[in-house]
Formats: C-alpha cells, sequence, structure tokens
C-alpha cells in the first residue's frame, strides 16, 4: 500500500518551525518513503489531500494506566496514598471478566486516539492478581484498535503494610492482618512476564514493558530479576519513584536513604529506565538520573490533583535528563489528552522561578510528547519523528479552525491553543486508524453501548469494596499526615505563606 499526504504544512518538533509549507509525504507499506514537493500522484495507491492541513509525528503518552478507565470523574481531594484505598484497592473487588478489561482497555485506546496519540505506554494493574487471560485481553484492544502499544504489568511482591511506613505504629494488628493478603509472587510473576513476552512482544505493534510498580513495593531480589529480563529481552523498565512526600519519608525508613540511591546501589539505573513522578528527588538525585541516562516521565495533571507537588522540570532538563511526557491514569486525571498534558506542562513551570529565561518553551514540550518519548519506550529508532525510513506513524490537523486562526506560530498554538479537537486523521505503522474522525478498525458506538451495560454490575461490585477500604482509610491517613510533618530537606508544595 503506497500513500500520499499531498501540499500539508508539515512539521516534526526534532526541527524548529514549519520542515515544509506545501509538502508531500509519501508512505510505502509501514515506512515513510519521501518527504519533499511535487510527489508525483501516481506513485500512490491514495492520495489524501492536506491543503489548510498540518501533518507531524502522532503523540506519545508516556504513562497511563488503563485499568483506571472506569474511574473517570470519580476520585477528587484524596493525596495518592489515600487515593490508592478506591483506585488500586488493597481489599479487592476483582476479579473480572476478560470482557471488561477488554472493554476498558478500548474505552481509552478510543479516546487517545480522537486525540492525535499514536503511542502509549500502559501500566496496567489486574485485580486481584494478574492472569495472562487478563493480559492478553489487554493486547487484543490495542492490536484491535492499531495502536502501537507497550504495555507493562504493574505488579508488587510485598505485602501491603510493608510498602508504607509507620504501619506497625498506626495501623492496628486486625487491620493488618485484614490487609496484609498472600503478596505475589515474585517466581509466579517472572513466569507470567515471560510468558507474555512470548506472545506479544514485538508482534502487531505491541512490545512488553518490565513494571516494578515501584521500588519499595517490591522484594530487591524482584527488582533484580526484572533487570535481568531487562537485558535479556532488551526491554524497558517502567516504575513510580518519588511520587510523593510520602515516599520521600518512605527511603528514609527503609533504606536511610532516597529510594533512587537505593537503585543506584543495585545497578538499577540505566538508559531502559523510565520513572514516573520523581517530584521529591534531590540534586544527587538528579545527578545520578542523568548520569545514568534514566529517562523521566512527568504526570502534572496527575501530580496536581492528588497534589503531590511539583517536579523540577527545569533542573532537570538544565542537567540533560531525558523528560517526557504521561497523562498518568483516568483516575488521577480524569481524560488521556496529551495537548492538555503539554499546556499545563507551559504553564505550570513558569511559577517555579521569575527567571523567564529558564521556562521551557513550546519547542521543547514537544519534543517531550515525540522524540523524547520515543526513547521512554525503547523505540527512538522507529519512531518519534517524521524522517524518511522510520515508521509512518502520523497525524492530520485541520488548521482551519479558532484553534490556528490566524497561524501565529505553529509550536506555541499546537501546546497553547490545540485540545484535540482539530485532529482529523490518525496514521500508524502505515495504516489509516482514523480519517475524518471517522475510525476504521472498530465500531466507537458499539463499544460505548456495551459499556454502559456492564458498567451497572461494576458500579454495585465497586461499592462493596469502597465500604472495606473506608474502614481503612483512617490509619493511612494518619501515615500521610505524619510524613507530611516529617523534616526532609527539600519541598515541593508551593508556599503561599509569608
Amino acid at each position: 500500500m503506497k500513500l500520499l499526504l499531498k501540499e500539508g504544512k508539515i512539521y516534526s518538533p526534532h526541527q524548529k518551525g514549519i520542515l515544509l509549507d506545501k509538502g508531500d509525504i509519501l508512505i510505502e507499506d509501514d515506512r515513510i518513503k519521501a518527504i519533499e514537493k511535487n510527489i508525483k500522484e501516481e506513485r500512490a495507491d491514495k492520495i489524501i489531500n492536506c491543503q489548510k492541513k498540518l501533518v507531524m509525528p502522532g503523540l506519545i503518552n508516556s504513562h497511563m494506566h488503563s485499568d483506571e478507565n472506569f474511574f473517570r470523574g470519580k476520585l477528587d481531594n484524596l493525596p495518592l496514598e489515600l487515593w490508592m484505598l478506591y483506585s488500586c484497592p488493597p481489599l479487592n473487588y476483582g476479579p473480572f471478566s476478560n470482557r471488561i478489561i477488554y472493554l476498558r482497555t478500548m474505552l481509552g485506546a478510543i479516546e487517545m486516539v480522537q486525540n492525535g496519540i499514536t503511542g502509549i505506554q500502559d501500566d496496567v494493574s489486574q485485580n486481584p492478581a494478574p492472569t495472562l487471560d487478563g493480559y492478553n485481553s489487554v493486547f487484543k484492544a490495542y492490536k484491535d484498535i492499531g495502536l502501537r502499544a507497550n504495555v507493562a504489568l504493574n505488579v508488587n511482591n510485598k505485602k501491603y503494610t510493608t510498602i508504607l511506613p509507620f504501619t506497625e505504629e498506626l495501623i492496628p494488628v486486625e487491620i493488618r492482618e485484614k490487609l496484609d493478603q498472600e503478596a505475589n509472587s515474585s517466581e509466579e510473576l517472572i513466569d507470567l512476564y515471560e510468558q507474555i513476552i512470548d506472545k506479544w512482544n514485538n508482534k502487531d505493534k505491541l512490545k512488553v514493558t518490565l513494571s516494578s510498580s515501584a521500588p519499595q513495593r517490591c522484594t530487591d531480589k524482584h527488582l533484580q530479576r526484572l533487570w535481568d529480563l531487562s537485558e535479556e529481552y532488551n526491554l524497558p523498565l517502567h516504575t513510580h519513584v518519588l511520587e510523593t512526600k510520602v515516599q520521600r519519608v518512605s527511603g528514609t525508613e527503609f533504606y536511610g536513604k532516597t529510594i533512587i540511591e537505593h537503585l543506584n546501589d543495585l545497578g538499577l539505573l540505566n538508559k531502559r529506565l523510565s520513572i514516573n513522578h520523581s517530584v521529591w528527588v534531590d540534586d544527587n538525585d538528579m545527578k545520578l538520573m542523568a548520569d545514568n541516562d534514566v529517562t523521566v516521565i512527568h504526570n502534572p495533571i496527575s501530580n496536581l490533583k492528588l497534589g503531590s507537588g511539583i517536579m523540577p522540570f527545569i533542573d532537570m532538563y538544565n542537567k540533560g535528563i531525558n523528560i517526557t511526557l504521561g497523562t498518568d491514569g483516568t483516575s488521577s486525571n480524569d481524560s488521556l489528552n496529551m495537548f492538555e498534558v503539554m499546556k499545563m506542562t507551559g504553564l505550570l513551570h513558569k511559577t517555579t522561578t521569575p527567571d523567564y529565561n529558564k521556562w521551557p518553551d513550546s519547542h521543547t514540550i514537544l519534543n517531550t510528547t515525540t522524540i523524547n518519548a520515543a526513547q521512554s519506550l525503547g523505540r527512538k529508532r522507529s519512531i518519534g519523528t517524521l524522517e524518511t525510513g522510520k515508521k509512518a506513524d502520523l497525524i492530520i490537523l485541520d488548521l482551519n479552525n479558532s484553534n490556528f486562526i490566524p497561524l501565529n506560530d505553529i509550536e506555541n498554538q499546537l501546546v497553547y491553543c490545540e485540545d484535540g479537537r482539530s485532529v482529523e486523521t490518525v496514521i500508524i505503522d502505515g495504516n489509516i486508524i482514523m480519517e475524518d474522525n471517522k475510525l476504521t478498525n472498530i465500531n466507537k458506538e458499539d463499544i460505548y453501548e456495551e459499556i454502559n451495560e456492564v458498567f451497572t454490575d461494576f458500579k454495585e461490585r465497586y461499592k462493596i469494596t469502597k465500604e472495606k477500604n473506608d474502614e481503612v482509610f483512617p490509619y493511612i491517613d494518619k501515615i500521610y499526615k505524619k510524613c507530611i510533618n516529617e523534616e526532609v530537606k527539600i519541598n515541593r508544595f508551593i508556599d503561599m505563606h509569608d
């Protein structure tokens, strides 16, 4: 199949500004064959008229959780540790059918494609324990819609009361016994990973990512085994580190040092590792991450909604750390829109210093969602830019609307004006996944109708889960407040007091 995109404005963030004003892109099979002017139409099987359109690389969402896709708008005004009682409840409400797992995955996939996302990293939890059939359902949803996806098992292998500090002091024995259900076996998790790798890795635009959820939620031995698996199969590693002040305190309590320093001691900081959030890192943590080519995934909307604090984006950028962006899940963000995330990134970090010369510009922010993000997925050689020979993952935006009229600066307007509604066509691996705002591989209306049918039962089961975890809430609240009052050397909250 040869596809020709004709006479569009062509933009790729790895080069500043418009590459070609009325340019053509020839796609042959899954690759970009040529980017130039006046490509002959007879070279193509299909032609898309891109006059008054912008052609650019598809956006990449480097971090999200599809298991939260039924929680949109459900929770508010809870910090992470209390929010997790209801988004990833320790007193479980699963298991769910494989069909529900498929539907909730597809729900997020539809939203992301419609907003110009062509590549994702999905850190999936399966409640109460991971299964091969459950993860098959996740991969199948992404295969069916046509998304390029990295999928990870977000699991831990330690009991709940060992992943938070001060539990023996602040949680009664009878509550601890309820919380400390059987932990996931490291041996079983590694075996499951190997089955998933064998079935799905590097097939149908799909790739496996190795996730430890968070270092303090796993044994050091399990972390080492994931590292060995990463080396064996050359797979990305993915984890959450120092998202909250509670986690900053946890490092001191568990290891006598920061969690980044602990990972460094284990030899686990490396170029294949992407770390989510990294809000409560200090200068030494950032130096260690930079020295070891670690990627940091910034989730500004999630960090704000959960009150986690502000990640030191400018300091990280100046230290040469590869930064990319993620939406996080729809429970801590409420949308999977990368245009919103880019705008929030641009705005938020103007508040961290009055030195406007240090503020991240739109060009930098757009790179975090394209070429930088491709690196976090272990796909930098194949996606993230519009270049001859690279995979044809791109989107076409309508410029004939209020977001771009008048057209003053394409990069500024993509970051601060666009909200996803200009996205008309999405091409992934050379295949048209959405054309003229209509999805080509699946029937969105049928999916939505089925979700509404199954959601009634989901809500009833969730009520029971909420009641169970409400009993735990006061004790986790005490842990949260104790950690907030602990003295640490850094502050990532905005202090409005004189």
